[in-house]
């Protein structure tokens, strides 16, 4: 076998990047973690290809999380498994869903444990699928390319009186705190409970002209027009 020079830019198409990403498949197929050292040996002897050239494959999948040493998955294989691939789409079509939502509506009821789905968020967290943010006491799950303030708006905005209250806001502009339980037809102290929460997460703010006037932060009101427009989000308010 003729020795493969490595030219331009490497990315997951190029031919010596499938073969490489072939050998480790390989390896964790036979049910056994995946070692770089193996790896590069391995590849060293099947493929010809020049050292330095081999060790940027093997960076490139490592740093693109297409590979983790120490997994017996690849970035492929890993939805390979339906529940971790139920839990992932769920997420995907859900962006800002916290645990206790995913675990009642995400997993199949024979396999509903807590540990179950920690550990298929782990695995999605390690190679990138999705990423976690905190908002106030909830851990929320995102595909790993949203942005994480539209990740925390997304999951303000699951809440049916949360979304309730900003939709006021964006009606009336500026909105008597007392007032708005009655406007929006809930219990006075679930909504002063959100109202308290909001203000805290900077969402909604107190006006300059009186403490007992609220309206929606400026400086994120047009990421929150974005969103409430945007009708592929997919915002189960329960």
């Amino acid at each position: 076998m003729k020795t493969q020079i490595i030219s331009g830019p490497i990315g997951v198409d190029h031919p010596s990047v499938k073969r490489v990403l072939g050998i480790a498949e390989e390896i964790m197929r036979k049910n056994k973690i995946l070692n770089i050292e193996n790896l590069y040996n391995l590849a060293k002897k099947r493929l010809k290809i020049p050292r330095n050239g081999l060790l940027s494959i093997i960076q490139f999948l490592i740093n693109k999380k297409i590979l983790i040493e120490g997994s017996k998955f690849s970035k492929e294989t890993v939805l390979s498994n339906y529940i971790r691939n139920g839990i992932y789409n769920y997420i995907r079509i859900h962006p800002g869903v916290h645990f206790s939502i995913l675990r009642k509506k995400a997993l199949p009821e024979e396999k509903g444990s807590s540990g179950q789905l920690v550990w298929h968020l782990e695995m999605l967290l390690k190679f990138n699928y999705i990423k976690k943010i905190k908002v106030g006491n909830y851990t929320v799950f995102l595909p790993f390319d949203i942005d994480e303030k539209v990740g925390k708006i997304l999951f303000i905005l699951r809440d049916r009186i949360n979304y309730k209250v900003i939709q006021l806001l964006f009606k009336e502009k500026t909105v008597v705190k007392p007032e708005i339980y009655k406007e929006i037809e809930e219990k006075r102290e679930d909504v002063y409970y959100r109202i308290n929460n909001l203000i805290d997460q900077d969402i909604i703010i107190l006006s300059a002209s009186s403490d007992k006037d609220i309206c929606i932060n400026p400086n994120i009101k047009n990421l929150f027009t974005d969103i409430l427009k945007t009708s592929n989000l997919n915002i189960e308010r329960k």
